[in-house]
C-alpha cells in the first residue's frame, strides 16, 4: 500500500508539473529558469510520505537505467568512442549529514547533463525545463519529483535507442539518509557526463560554478547592505594551483558558510577532511554543488528570494588556478557578511527555516 501511494504521488506531482508547462505546445524552450511548483514542506517530517529512503530507491533505479542506455549505446556503436564507467570514476564518499537541499542541488545539474546529452546525441527526447536553485525549504519530495521527472526521460532515451529491457522495478532499502541519495546523484552525472563524451569536467566548468556562488553571496550582501558598500578589491594570487588545492580552499568556504550559519542559528553541514589521493576537477565541482546549496539556506535566513544564476560560459583555457582565484573571491565576500549585517536578520514569520 505504500509503495502504491507514493507511486501515485510521484506520478500526480510529474504529471501536473508537465501539464503546467506544456499545456498547448508540443515542446516548451525556456530560455528563463523556473523553479519547482511544490508548495513548502508541511509540518511533519516527510511531507506526502516520502522519505529519503523512497527517493533512493528512485535514483538507483535511475542509474541501473542509465547502465542500460550506455550498454546499448556501446553496441550499437554510436558515439565517436567507448563509453566507459568503472568504480574509480566516482570520486570519494566523504559526506555526512547532508540534507534534501544539498541532493537537489546536485540533481539539478544531472538534469543540465541530461539536457546536453539530448543536444548532443540528436534524442529528441521530452523537453526538461530548466531550474532553479532557490532560498527556500526543501523535502525529499522536492528530489522525488527531479529524480521522477528524469527517469521518465531516460526511459525516452531507452525507447529511441532500441532498448527492449530497461529496468522498471524498484529495489527493496531501508534507513537511507540524504547523503547516501546524494552519492546515488553523483553516479548519475558521472553517466550523464561520460554520455556526453567526457572523461572528467573541465576547469572552466568548475569555474563557472565558482562564479554562481560569488554571485549568492553578493545576493547576501546586497539584502544586509543596499548600499552595497562591500568590497571586491581582493588582492591577486598568483601562484599555479592544482585541483587538490583547489578542493582545500572549498573545504575552507565551507567551514566560513559555518561560521555564518552558527551565528545565524543554522543548522551546520559537518565539513568533511581533506582526500589524501590526487584529486580531479570533479572532485572540486561537487564540493561547489553543496556551497551552492549552503549559501541558498543562508539566503533564506537573510530574506532575499533571488535565484542562483544559470552557468555562464567560461573560456576553455580556464585553469585550476582561475577557479582557485574565484574562489578567493567567494571567502573574501563571505568574510565581509558580519560587517554588512552586524546585527542578526529577522526571520519570515511561518517560514520553517532549517
Amino acid at each position: 500500500m505504500i509503495r502504491a501511494r507514493i507511486w501515485f504521488i510521484s506520478i500526480a506531482i510529474a504529471s501536473a508539473f508537465f501539464f503546467q508547462i506544456t499545456c498547448g505546445q508540443e515542446r516548451v524552450e525556456l530560455d528563463e529558469p523556473i523553479a519547482a511548483t511544490s508548495p513548502e514542506p508541511e509540518p511533519e517530517e516527510f511531507p506526502d510520505g516520502i522519505s529519503p529512503t523512497d527517493v533512493y530507491a528512485k535514483t538507483e533505479l535511475l542509474n541501473r537505467s542509465l547502465d542500460r542506455v550506455i550498454e546499448t549505446w556501446n553496441q550499437q556503436g554510436l558515439g565517436e568512442r567507448v563509453v566507459h564507467v568503472d568504480e574509480s570514476d566516482y570520486p570519494l564518499a566523504i559526506e555526512s549529514d547532508l540534507r534534501p537541499m544539498h541532493v537537489y542541488q546536485t540533481m539539478l545539474i544531472c538534469t543540465w547533463r541530461l539536457q546536453q546529452f539530448d543536444d548532443h546525441a540528436d534524442v529528441r527526447v521530452k523537453h526538461i525545463p530548466t531550474l532553479a536553485s532557490q532560498p527556500r525549504v526543501y523535502a525529499p519530495r522536492d528530489v522525488f519529483f527531479l529524480v521522477t521527472m528524469m527517469l521518465e526521460n531516460v526511459n525516452r532515451v531507452g525507447i529511441k535507442l532500441g532498448v527492449t529491457d530497461m529496468p522498471s522495478d524498484e529495489s527493496t532499502f531501508e534507513n537511507k539518509s540524504p547523503t547516501d541519495v546524494f552519492n546515488e546523484a553523483v553516479r548519475v552525472f558521472i553517466k550523464l557526463n561520460a554520455l556526453n563524451g567526457r572523461e572528467d569536467l573541465r576547469p572552466s566548468e568548475v569555474f563557472a560554478q565558482m562564479v554562481r556562488a560569488a554571485e549568492d553571496v553578493r545576493t547576501i550582501l546586497r539584502q544586509a547592505d543596499p548600499a552595497c558598500r562591500y568590497r571586491i578589491d581582493r588582492p591577486e594570487n598568483e601562484a599555479t594551483r592544482t585541483p587538490s588545492e583547489v578542493f582545500a580552499k572549498c573545504l575552507e568556504i565551507r567551514e566560513q558558510i559555518n561560521i555564518h550559519a552558527r551565528n545565524l542559528g543554522m543548522r551546520l553541514t559537518p565539513v568533511p577532511q581533506q582526500p589524501t589521493n590526487a584529486l580531479l576537477p570533479r572532485d572540486v565541482f561537487f564540493q561547489t554543488q553543496i556551497i551552492i546549496a549552503e549559501l541558498n539556506l543562508m539566503k533564506l535566513h537573510f530574506g532575499t528570494v533571488s535565484s542562483t544564476p544559470l552557468t555562464i560560459e567560461v573560456s576553455d583555457d580556464t585553469t585550476p588556478s582561475d577557479v582557485y582565484q574565484q574562489g578567493l573571491m567567494v571567502e573574501y565576500l563571505l568574510q565581509q557578511i558580519d560587517s554588512a549585517a552586524p546585527s542578526r536578520p529577522e526571520r519570515s514569520s511561518g517560514i520553517n527555516t532549517p
